[in-house]
């Protein structure tokens, strides 16, 4: 309780959550894999703050877990069991200090949810591009913290492609200020790099300079199912020639996971009948007006494009069938069977989630080997292996047969080893945008470079000596 008392002293009592009720939120993940304690939730509003807390901890030697919104999936933001841990939420820390048209950047605090810096970019006419299923939820910190990727990487690159610089508070108080807006700052090490998908391990994040772009004024999003995943492969490079790289989103989705969201969220409509083996939901987009304007004929010029490459496409057997959205309610529902995946998958089964990256070339070869791999330990398996085939970033997910399996908890292993296994032959990454936290650590071990991993536990033991910042995580 002393410790308590120091921190209400720092952040005051209004800021601080101690009743087990109000804590349980803040100590389960997303998909219920890891439950952890907690002394109590800290909820600073600045980074003085922060760095009075962190002093504290440093002098006390108290653990100090950093959370954003909670949605991580591999553990990275909840405590051990132990309950000494104290979580420190970024929740109220959410203010834009500065957004600056000419620049095309702005500086938010790691609590600004994301789909509010999108509500206050898209009001100025400007675009920060990261984009998640979970965007009404997470945070911006949260997102550096695990370098999270989204739907818009192929275009525009992860998080720490788009940031500028960074705040980070280390342990025992120092506020690091590299909040620069600069595109070009060549003074040393690129230190931002070092704390962006470091999970809360090495310092706290407190705000961060981000890139914007100029509002894509018109899109064209379409649906088209394809003969296998080699013509999906074919198709994306394709389309980005034609487009002169206007390509925004490329997603493959095998038919099985569109039954199941049609399942789960029987409003969502299911645009393609009968459902293809494998689709491809593509998405792209311009910031000249003209491609929105109707020309002499009356045709979209966007539009068109997007309908000439499925005809194209058709005649050469790469695509199937196709419907391209005629409006922005019908592009939102073709979004909404991609952004509902994780959830329907959730509740449909428990199923093994992977966070996989190939390389385009390797994507077609690892998903076939995969799936033998999978079969041949259990034949009934449903595979529902969807994502970002872009940047080659696949959620190969597992889920029981149909009707469920008691003895499936027994199985889960076996499936995720017969799906690392054939990772391992295409040197792929066990982790693409959902980073190590705690789920992962012993998979880190046996596949990072050794001389790598001993240069991350010697970073970690210079700026966190103690161990005190999120201990457990990445490096165990």
């Amino acid at each position: 309780m002393d410790d308590i008392t120091s921190f209400e002293q720092i952040i005051g009592s209004q800021n601080i959550i101690t009743a087990e009720q109000d804590k349980i939120g803040y100590l389960e993940d997303w998909r219920g894999n890891f439950t952890g304690s907690a002394q109590a939730v800290l909820l600073p509003r600045s980074t003085e703050h922060v760095s009075q807390i962190l002093a504290h901890a440093d002098a006390q030697n108290q653990i100090i877990v950093t959370q954003g919104g909670n949605t991580g999936l591999v553990g990275g933001g909840i405590p051990d069991k132990s309950g000494n841990a104290f979580i420190l939420s970024t929740a109220r820390m959410n203010t834009v200090r500065d957004i600056s048209e000419v620049n095309l950047s702005m500086t938010a605090e790691a609590g600004c949810i994301l789909e509010q810096i999108h509500t206050i970019t898209e009001a100025k006419n400007l675009y920060f591009p990261l984009n998640l299923a979970a965007k009404g939820s997470c945070t911006i910190g949260g997102n550096l913290a695990t370098n999270a990727g989204g739907l818009n990487v192929v275009r525009y690159g992860t998080t720490r492609n788009l940031c500028l610089g960074i705040e980070v508070v280390l342990m025992g108080g120092r506020v690091m200020n590299l909040l620069t807006p600069l595109r070009k700052d060549n003074t040393g090490y690129d230190l931002k790099d070092l704390f962006i998908g470091s999970e809360g391990t090495l310092g706290i994040i407190t705000a961060a300079s981000l890139k914007l772009f100029p509002l894509p004024t018109v899109r064209s999003t379409a649906l088209a199912g394809v003969r296998d995943i080699d013509a999906a492969v074919e198709l994306l490079g394709a389309l980005q020639k034609k487009s002169g790289e206007k390509v925004e989103a490329f997603e493959i989705m095998p038919g099985i996971l569109l039954d199941i969201v049609s399942k789960q969220f029987p409003n969502i409509p299911m645009p393609l009948s009968p459902m293809p083996e494998f689709m491809v939901l593509m998405e792209i987009a311009s910031t000249n007006d003209e491609d929105g304007q109707p020309d002499s004929e009356g045709a979209i010029p966007l539009t068109a494009l997007m309908e000439q490459f499925l005809a194209d496409n058709f005649e050469t057997g790469l695509v199937t069938d196709a419907v391209i959205a005629q409006n922005e309610t019908q592009r939102k529902q073709l979004w909404d069977i991609r952004e509902h995946s994780p959830e329907a998958t959730k509740q449909e089964s428990w199923p093994v989630n992977t966070d996989i990256s190939v390389t385009r070339a390797d994507f077609a070869a690892f998903y076939k080997d995969a799936t033998i791999e999978v079969k041949s330990v259990y034949p009934d398996a449903r595979i529902c292996g969807y994502g970002h085939l872009g940047d080659g970033n696949v959620h190969f997910n597992v889920l029981e047969r149909e009707g469920g399996d008691p003895n499936w908890p027994e199985k889960r292993e076996a499936v995720k080893h017969a799906i690392y296994n054939a990772l391992s032959k295409v040197n792929g990454s066990i982790s693409a945008e959902h980073g190590i936290g705690q789920m992962k650590v012993e998979q880190l071990k046996e596949v990072k470079d050794p001389v790598a991993l001993e240069v991350m536990h010697q970073i970690k033991q210079s700026l966190d000596p103690k161990g005190l910042l999120n201990p457990g995580k990445i490096l165990g």
